[in-house]
Parts: structure tokens; sequence; C-alpha cells
């Protein structure tokens, strides 16, 4: 497989040119185009009961698909983020990727998506009970609106709401109350994500929770 990340870092897109016979899966929503030739198949990527349960726990679970090339000749796709933002490819380890809804864009045959459980405190973070973690070999394409920052954490990142696109799999997440259980909307103060540990975290320069406060302060 052959990629090439263009218009960095304000709007990336992702060119894939799939070797004959490799596949590649996708978030759906981030297909741009594709070659004729190439297979699309819808797919769950996490069994039917993890599934079931991640949305009853008010998960959002994009829809995934499989790209495959059955041809005897290279074939191009075009990968996309639905805002404006920065592109990034991964190279899974052992401890794996957790991922926030929404970032993911695609990864190799290799990478094997799974269900982790955060916590309760994860949940009051506003990060859900349960974390979508990628392990395995192989590797993955995330999105982020806005710059994509990488992080070491050595003991403890507070993360305000919005802003955290992954995290190692070996940190913990929990919820950060700067000024009580209430906090102030308007301003954006609130219940913030605390990672805690050591590995790497991947941030978003923008937030979607931001722009629309900012638009609702412009059009009251």
């Amino acid at each position: 497989m052959l990629y090439k990340i263009r218009f960095r870092p304000d709007f990336s897109i992702l060119a894939i040119t799939l070797k004959p016979g490799e596949k590649l899966a996708i978030a759906l929503a981030a297909l741009v185009s594709l070659d004729e030739g190439l297979a699309v198949k819808k797919t769950r990527m996490l069994g039917l009961f993890p599934a079931l349960l991640y949305r009853l726990c008010g998960g959002y679970f994009p829809p995934f698909a499989q790209i495959h090339n059955p041809t005897e000749e290279p074939l191009s796709l075009v990968l996309s983020k639905t805002l404006p933002g920065d592109i990034i490819r991964l190279d899974l380890t052992k401890t794996g990727i957790c991922l926030v809804p929404g970032a993911h864009i695609a990864h190799t045959s290799g990478a094997k998506l799974n269900l982790q459980w955060v916590g309760f405190s994860s949940w009051l973070a506003g990060q859900g009970l349960f974390a979508l973690k990628l392990s395995g070999k192989g590797r993955v394409f995330l999105g982020s609106y806005g710059q994509l920052i990488q992080r070491q954490v050595h003991q403890r990142l507070v993360v305000e709401q919005g802003h955290l696109v992954a995290y190692s799999g070996k940190l913990k997440l929990k919820a950060n109350f700067p000024k009580g259980l209430v906090g102030n909307s308007e301003s954006g103060e609130g219940v913030a994500s605390q990672l805690q540990g050591g590995g790497i975290v991947y941030l978003q320069s923008r937030s979607c929770s931001g722009m629309a406060r900012y638009l609702r302060l412009q059009f009251r």
C-alpha cells in the first residue's frame, strides 16, 4: 500500500493506492473518491454484542467499509475529514491506541478494533463508558479538527472537552472537575478529561463544542 497526505495541515486529504489483493478498512464518511474496480463492502468492525453495548451506553459508532482491490493493477482512493484539519499516520504498538469517535479515517488489515472499558469517570468527562481501541499490527490514519498536536504524558495531563483525539492504551482516562460539578457553559468551563500514567496523547487545536459556543454568542 502506498499513501500520501496532501494539503497539510489545514485541509488535509489522504490519497491511497492499493496494490492487487490489498484491503483497507475505512470510516465510510471519510470516502471522497475511488477508482473504478475497487470493491466497497459495508462491514461491522465490532461484533454484534459489543456494537449494541457501545450504542446503548451512548457511544456513536460510525459506519465502516472494507475496500478491496480484486484487480491485477494498482487502484487509488481519496479520504478526508468532514471538518478542516490535519491527518497523521500511526504505526500500532503492543499497547494499542484508544480513539475518540470521529477521529478514525482508515486502518490496514493487521489492526483490530475492539472496545475497552474506561469507567464511569470517563463517562463524566464526556468520553463514554467504553473507548474504541485499535490493537495488533498495522497502520492507522487519524484526522483532527484543526492542527493535530502530539504530547507525551509523564504523570498527568488535563484536556478540555472536544480537544482529545486519541491516546495510548497505557493511559487512564478520568474526569477532572476544576470548579465543582457544574462549571460555566458560557465560558466553556466544566468537566474536562484527565489522562494519567505514561504514554502519548494526540490533541486537536479546534473543537466542535468551542465552535458551537462561538456561534451561539454571535447569533443570540
